[in-house]
């Protein structure tokens, strides 16, 4: 890492393993089981195909946010990761707010986790980007 001093990378880390362990799950565990925080009023019947397609969602994901972590001073990168927590934030508020297929139960760790992450990205930009 070129730029190890601080705690950002390690949580890019962190969440990038949870998408990870996630995605693995989606595609060997079962697919009802995977995809449990689509419970909203209007949620989708859960297919083998939905649970993959997620996975695959979430393999680019961290995989964005392992390089970011690897690589923290990489503007494009770092830029990259702090668009995949805005991805997350934009698919959970709109399955919550506009198609209701999550409650707020579900969507609550989601949240806090790109919320911070997020935040976190916004705030410390000029100290691992250097200006």
């Amino acid at each position: 890492m070129p730029r190890p001093d601080g705690y950002l990378p390690y949580f890019l880390i962190y969440t990038s393993l949870s998408a990870y362990l996630h995605s693995l799950f989606c595609y060997l565990g079962s697919h009802s089981a995977a995809l449990r925080h689509f419970s909203g009023p209007q949620r989708p019947p859960p297919t083998q195909l939905l649970a993959h397609v997620y996975a695959v969602k979430n393999i680019y994901t961290a995989s964005i946010r392992a390089y970011a972590a690897w690589d923290i001073t990489n503007q494009a990168v770092y830029d990259l990761a702090i668009l995949s927590y805005v991805g997350v934030l934009w698919l959970f508020a709109s399955e919550l707010l506009l198609y209701r297929t999550v409650r707020w139960r579900e969507a609550g760790f989601p949240f806090l986790n790109a919320g911070v992450g997020l935040i976190w990205m916004v705030v410390m930009r000029g100290w691992y980007l250097g200006g």
